[in-house]
């Protein structure tokens, strides 16, 4: 029982203390900002980073979110490191974040989730105009793949970037369509067209669509 209610009597216990040291925090964090500022005009990104990200708890505003992403953009993401998405995605388009983004499609894409999609496909003609604006779609595309439903949901982006899935993506794709072949004739044939044009002799393809 006290496993279970641990969370909540946390959370209820942090909201008491914020209620009554509310002008302390707020002077607190304000001063938090201003070292992380200081330490991004030094250069020193990962430890603005880490500052921004501790503020970003008590504080989930537009400004923090895109400073968090301008220090990331700095380092060479891995798939070992502890990154975040969704929780970065502001209210109003970002290139920053889109950069961002396609970095983080090509060591993490299981980052890529609803609340991401949902940004890309809002979004999508702004991105679509960045340099690696194609590449992130197509990511989006492939990401939205894990789950049978989003065939309906991101159809359109699955329309015009079919052709551009790598194999693992586009496999999925063709099993997935294979389940329900009558359902969407025009995305099944795109399937088939980016086989025959990719995979026309690969036997992982053969006989799904």
């Amino acid at each position: 029982m006290h496993k279970r209610y641990e969370p909540i009597l946390y959370r209820r216990t942090l909201g008491r203390l914020l209620l009554q040291d509310q002008q302390k925090i707020r002077e607190g964090l304000l001063l938090d900002i201003d070292d992380a500022e200081a330490d991004l005009r030094a250069e020193d990104f990962k430890t603005a980073y880490e500052k921004f990200r501790e503020i970003g708890y008590f504080i989930q505003d537009d400004s923090i979110k895109i400073l968090k992403v301008y220090c990331l953009n700095k380092f060479i993401l891995r798939s070992d490191m502890d990154l975040e998405l969704s929780s970065l995605l502001p209210n109003r388009f970002d290139k920053d974040v889109v950069e961002y983004m396609h970095e983080i499609g090509k060591v993490r894409p299981q980052l890529i989730t609803r609340e991401v999609l949902d940004y890309v496909m809002k979004y999508r003609g702004m991105i679509e105009r960045l340099p690696e604006g194609r590449d992130v779609l197509t990511a989006a595309a492939g990401a939205a793949l894990r789950v049978k439903s989003n065939l309906h949901a991101y159809r359109s982006l699955l329309l015009d970037h079919a052709q551009e899935l790598p194999k693992e993506r586009l496999l999925r794709l063709c099993r997935l369509l294979a389940e329900q072949p009558d359902a969407d004739p025009e995305l099944t044939q795109k399937a088939r067209d980016a086989v025959k044009l990719k995979y026309d002799f690969d036997p992982e393809f053969q006989g799904i669509l």
